[in-house]
């Protein structure tokens, strides 16, 4: 990733990219380790997936120029906090600030700055939870404290800053007024959806372990009052069990009687062979 700088700044920058992507694989891991934490102690994982960036030399240039900086490697690592980006992608509002504590209560990660636009939406609708943090990097002879940018958001809330973003930048920030609007009501629509899920999943949270238990067992009652409807009768595992038995000891039985059987039959078809082929007479 190259940046129009001066030369004498172009192993500066290197260094720092360095750092960046080095901060990007220590965040990565930490938040591997605490989904799957999680999913161990509570079966169920807030975090559905995660991805990471690397700022494009042509955002970093005009974030800077917007902040009529230099373009220089000392402005960029001090005025630009998203050059390395996470984004973490959950099921439900709640797992937005259930992650986002995890986070700050890891005992090497500093929060410097937190932006609730879940709180307080933006005005075009745009929703998420944004949240700036330094993370030390251990070199060869020195530690490092660098920035990274942690976007937070439900699925409904990615999708809907996907399609804003591809608009965005179809009409270069000036789309038309009916199409701003209409994205701000499908905001409204996804706010909405979250809202609903996060009821729904609350709802199906609090049945209570008796409560499944008592639920299963008014399903299975009613399951064999049908059965019974329908055959006149439930047979218990032990009238099964002692019904098997019968059986296979009536066949095993006949199974003897059989083969007995069969052995008398034998013999005697033998003898009767013996009587036509001696002329013989019992």
């Amino acid at each position: 990733m190259d940046l129009p700088m001066f030369y004498d700044e172009a192993e500066e920058w290197s260094n720092a990219l360095l750092l960046y992507d080095a901060a990007l694989k220590e965040v990565n891991t930490k938040l591997e380790i605490l989904n799957n934490e999680f999913k161990l102690a509570h079966q169920y994982n807030p975090i559905e997936h995660i991805t990471s960036r690397m700022k494009t030399p042509q955002s970093i240039a005009k974030k800077l120029r917007h902040n009529e900086k230099e373009l220089t490697v000392e402005n960029i690592v001090k005025y630009v906090n998203d050059v390395a980006g996470i984004r973490i992608i959950c099921s439900f509002t709640s797992d937005i600030y259930r992650i986002a504590d995890l986070i700050s209560k890891q005992s090497d990660i500093k929060v410097l700055k937190v932006k609730d636009y879940i709180m307080c939406p933006k005005g075009n609708g745009y929703t998420s939870y944004h949240m700036i943090i330094s993370i030390p990097v251990f070199l060869s002879d020195r530690t490092v404290e660098t920035k990274v940018e942690i976007q937070i958001r439900t699925i409904a809330m990615d999708f809907w800053a996907s399609l804003e973003h591809k608009i965005y930048y179809k009409f270069e920030g000036n789309a038309p007024e009916h199409i701003s609007k209409e994205l701000k009501e499908c905001a409204d629509i996804a706010a909405y959806l979250d809202q609903k899920m996060l009821t729904l999943n609350e709802e199906i949270k609090s049945f209570s372990k008796d409560r499944v238990e008592g639920y299963h067992e008014e399903v299975t009652s009613s399951y064999r009052s049908v059965v019974a409807e329908s055959f006149g009768a439930v047979i218990e595992e032990e009238e099964v069990k002692t019904s098997v038995e019968i059986i296979q000891s009536t066949v095993e039985e006949e199974q003897t009687s059989d083969v007995e059987g069969s052995s008398k039959k034998k013999g005697s078809t033998k003898s009767g062979k013996k009587r036509m082929l001696f002329g013989l007479r019992a």
